[in-house]
């Protein structure tokens, strides 16, 4: 784990002039991440925080190409984390996030452990100090996904709120035992809200889910079941009434949107119907996103 970095950016007077701060870890085999602050960040004292993690192969920077967020950060008001995972031997970007995936050559790093330590810095360093400690929020497209949900069940991060994006959770563990659906989703019992976006035609985390009987993965309606018990839902999955153009990948209203029914906090469904595991979703769809975790106007 890397509790030491080294942060570096622009000053006068003091303040911080720069809208991006790169912190780079004293580990050199792992990329910097880059916090980029919204523009009226020297005027107010508190600030939610976003923190967005790539797929398995990918990086901070197409993380940030992938899912658009900088594009409100102005508008809505949050600073935004994009961190890099460690390379494997392949130099393929991952989390190691679950038994299914990503850290299949074994080595154990305590991702958790890095993103609180990057928390960390920001909280603690006098000319960034300004983190609403009760919002900070966490957002994973694949293997960042299942790294979101690693770290929203865990103690070590306080989450307001976990975005998921064509990414569950384990459907066995490292024994290869399935785990029981009665058994705890998360370390804790609080209530998170939790927002899952899923194509039906997802090849790589399947829809449906995946089991080889050694390894495998929660399917999407499984998983947002687990989500249902950890936040105390009495009620089923209730679809709404108007579909939404999510994707660029495809015309007209393809994606319907669920929500389930009587919950201490949020269970949203969005299902994009013929859906493949990437896609580009429209500013629109992360307007509603950003809507979902009340980063409204």
């Amino acid at each position: 784990m890397q509790l030491f970095l080294i942060i570096s950016f622009l000053l006068f007077s003091g303040g911080i002039s720069a809208k991006t701060v790169k912190l780079n870890s004293l580990n050199p085999a792992r990329k910097a991440a880059k916090l980029f602050l919204p523009r009226a960040y020297k005027k107010q004292e508190k600030w939610p925080l976003i923190i967005s993690m790539h797929g398995y192969g990918g990086s901070g920077a197409l993380q940030k190409f992938y899912i658009r967020l900088k594009h409100f950060q102005n508008q809505r008001g949050f600073m935004l984390l994009i961190p890099n995972g460690l390379e494997d031997p392949k130099g393929k970007g991952h989390w190691n996030a679950s038994e299914y995936c990503c850290d299949f050559w074994k080595k154990g790093v305590d991702d958790v452990g890095y993103i609180k330590s990057l928390i960390d810095r920001i909280r603690n360093d006098p000319k960034l100090g300004r983190l609403d400690e009760d919002r900070i929020f966490v957002l994973g497209y694949s293997n960042g996904g299942f790294m979101a949900k690693k770290i929203a069940c865990g103690n070590e991060i306080k989450v307001a709120g976990i975005v998921s994006i064509s990414g569950t959770s384990d459907l066995r563990d490292a024994s290869g035992e399935l785990i029981a659906p009665e058994q705890n989703f998360c370390q804790h019992q609080r209530a998170i809200p939790i927002l899952h976006i899923h194509g039906t035609e997802d090849q790589t985390i399947k829809y449906g889910g995946f089991d080889n009987q050694k390894t495998g993965h929660l399917g999407a309606l499984e998983y947002l079941k687990r989500w249902g018990q950890q936040n105390q839902c009495r009620g089923g999955m209730l679809k709404s009434r108007k579909k939404v153009n999510a994707t660029n990948f495809r015309k007209g209203k393809e994606t319907e949107h669920f929500v389930m029914q009587e919950c201490l906090a949020p269970v949203e469904h969005f299902r994009v119907e013929k859906g493949a595991h990437f896609m580009l979703y429209k500013k629109s769809f992360v307007a509603r996103v950003l809507d979902f975790l009340s980063l409204s106007n």
